[in-house]
């Protein structure tokens, strides 16, 4: 580090046109204010202990004559000595040490003065509220200043809305300032619109539909065919993959099952409603199905369905035994006696 230092100040001092006597010079110049700084230094704490006047003015001394030292030799004076000792030696402790001694014994002055005026406050404001309650003068506009204190409008909400007493509750006002951006004619709003769901696309005919798209049907089972090889094929070389073409099936054929009841469905409703309108031609009033009476129709179509393929008592027996778990699920137990 030192001899760093050392050829940084040679080349300054080379760049300038100085000799090496001069450098030489500078160094004892150097080396003899870091002694006086340490005898300085020294002096200085023993000063402190045995408060010798002597001693403090060879203190004074040497910061004068480093006062017109230039600032990279005090650096390299600093570097010698050590920075607490410079630090001591040019008095830069004693002044922080003043500094706070100095504030030490404002703070309770300040705390003093602010308490002081708190009380003011509170004072007069009880004042003004007993003088306008007695008087009944109507309320004068605050100046913008008042004693030694400035009125601005951004006010503490805290200070704004301050309760008398603890036990009574916070004092607001119900005015509140009017928007200077006001909505004076309401506008329609503007309303998302899908042209799928509009009135003004039409209904849509669902018997129309599927006629139209009876194709995907058969595309479909062939989609299931494929799928019902491929889970075949995966079975033993990838399980993870089989049970998820299995899934896909299965939602498939759920799929399937429910549109061939919405299926019949439709169908019987059709068939109610030709039955109607030939009412309606010999003059008779048109009657709607309900549901209740929809699902009883669907009912007695699989039965007679169910009775013509001679499985109507294999499809009895499930549905009995089905109730019966129901019954028995829904039947409260008996509680053993204590």
């Amino acid at each position: 580090m030192k001899k760093a230092q050392i050829t940084q100040y040679s080349s300054d001092d080379d760049s300038n046109g100085s000799s090496d006597e001069e450098f030489s010079q500078l160094e004892d110049s150097d080396m003899e204010a870091g002694d006086m700084l340490n005898g300085s230094s020294n002096g200085a704490s023993d000063s402190e202990n045995e408060r010798d006047p002597e001693m403090g003015t060879k203190a004074d001394d040497v910061r004068k004559k480093l006062a017109d030292v230039p600032f990279n030799q005090l650096i390299r004076i600093q570097q010698q000595v050590g920075a607490k000792k410079f630090n001591k030696a040019m008095g830069f402790e004693q002044r922080m040490q003043r500094r706070k001694e100095a504030l030490a014994a404002l703070k309770p002055r300040l705390n003093k003065s602010a308490e002081n005026t708190d009380s003011s406050d509170d004072s007069s404001d009880s004042d003004s509220d007993s003088s306008s309650d007695s008087d009944g003068a109507p309320e004068t506009a605050k100046p913008l200043f008042e004693k030694g204190k400035r009125m601005t409008k951004r006010s503490n909400p805290a200070e704004k809305h301050r309760r008398s007493d603890k036990n009574k509750p916070t004092v607001m006002s119900s005015k509140r300032p009017v928007g200077r951006f006001r909505q004076i004619i309401e506008m329609p709003k503007s309303k998302v619109r899908d042209p799928r769901f509009d009135g003004l696309s039409g209904n849509f005919n669902e018997d129309l539909y599927e006629k139209t798209y009876a194709f995907l049907d058969d595309q479909q089972k062939n989609e299931m065919e494929l799928l019902e090889k491929q889970a075949v094929k995966l079975k033993k070389s990838d399980p993870d993959e089989a049970r998820k073409v299995q899934m896909v099936l299965g939602s498939m054929k759920s799929r399937i099952a429910a549109k061939s009841q919405k299926k019949k469905q439709q169908e019987l409703k059709r068939k109610h409603r030709n039955m109607e309108l030939d009412a309606a031609q010999q003059g008779k009033k048109p009657y709607f199905l309900k549901k209740r009476e929809l699902k009883e129709l669907e009912v007695a179509e699989k039965f007679s369905k169910l009775k013509d393929s001679s499985r109507l008592d294999g499809y009895l027996e499930k549905r009995r035994k089905r109730n019966a778990t129901k019954d028995h699920r829904r039947m409260p137990f008996q509680r053993r006696d204590e």
